[in-house]
């Protein structure tokens, strides 16, 4: 485990923070159970869950359910929500979310923007349920619970808590792909953080909002932005296993890498951190 303390503060870049302008959405976050509908005010969590998907039909009942499993016995009941944010799925994703029925779940559905605009807005809305803490996964199956209850007891270390990929299961291409980007940050950038783009991370709700509406809506990989934006607070690194993903097909391939890097490296001097 490595923790980083705050560095020194750097100068205001004149960037503003942004919030979501009204209407920005499609529609209003859809209750997937009855209970949510009712005037009984719901309990304020401790931890959101905050998990965006798009054509997962197949992984996001198993996943969403071992992770419910794994909160229930670390966080404990009542104490958590699962915001799923859905990034316009067109295959029976929305089907499966309804089945589930929870009263700890909670839907956002907009059109597609990507998986980090959706990761962003995951992060506002949570903050905005008033949990103190958010913790980000995908909804592939990658993300293995058993290494949550590692990163939950250092809530209190940092005000960023990342999983570090040292093992993983999803094949040469996904690790060359997150070697390149390492490096290339740590050159250009000299980030002090080893896995930027991982999808299990834990922050302290309002920190994550705030940063959140510093990155622009056409901000590609705007998770990597969080990690950039948010590294100067200070945060730990924990080691993780990452696992394959149940089905479907991943959204990046190897040889369509290269123009993403790209246009990171330019998002990020336009952000200004």
């Amino acid at each position: 485990m490595n923790v980083f303390g705050r560095r020194r503060e750097r100068p205001d870049t004149g960037l503003a923070l942004r919030r979501f302008a009204p209407g920005c959405d499609d529609r209003r976050p859809i209750p997937v159970n009855p209970l949510d509908r009712r005037t009984v005010p719901q309990p304020t969590p401790e931890l959101v869950l905050v998990v965006p998907v798009y054509n997962e039909q197949d992984a996001i009942g198993p996943v969403l359910s071992e992770w419910r499993a794994e909160l229930e016995r670390t966080v404990g009941g009542g104490r958590f929500a699962i915001l799923v944010v859905d990034d316009g799925s067109t295959d029976a994703t929305p089907a499966r979310l309804a089945e589930l029925g929870w009263p700890e779940l909670r839907i956002h559905r907009h059109s597609n923007r990507g998986h980090g605009q959706s990761c962003l807005v995951g992060y506002v809305e949570a903050a905005a349920m008033g949990a103190a803490y958010i913790f980000q996964i995908d909804s592939d199956g990658q993300c293995d619970p058993a290494g949550f209850a590692g990163v939950w007891e250092r809530r209190g270390s940092a005000p960023a808590i990342y999983g570090r990929r040292v093992t993983r299961d999803d094949g040469r291409a996904r690790r060359l792909i997150s070697a390149v980007l390492r490096l290339s940050l740590k050159v250009a950038r000299g980030t002090r953080l080893n896995d930027t783009n991982v999808p299990f991370r834990l922050y302290r709700a309002p920190l994550a909002a705030a940063a959140a509406r510093r990155i622009p809506a056409d901000f590609n990989l705007a998770n990597i932005a969080m990690a950039i934006l948010l590294e100067p607070e200070g945060f730990v690194e924990v080691p993780i296993h990452f696992r394959d993903r149940i089905g479907g097909q991943a959204t990046v391939r190897l040889w369509g890498f290269a123009p993403k890097a790209l246009r990171l490296h330019r998002d990020l001097l336009r952000l200004g951190s």
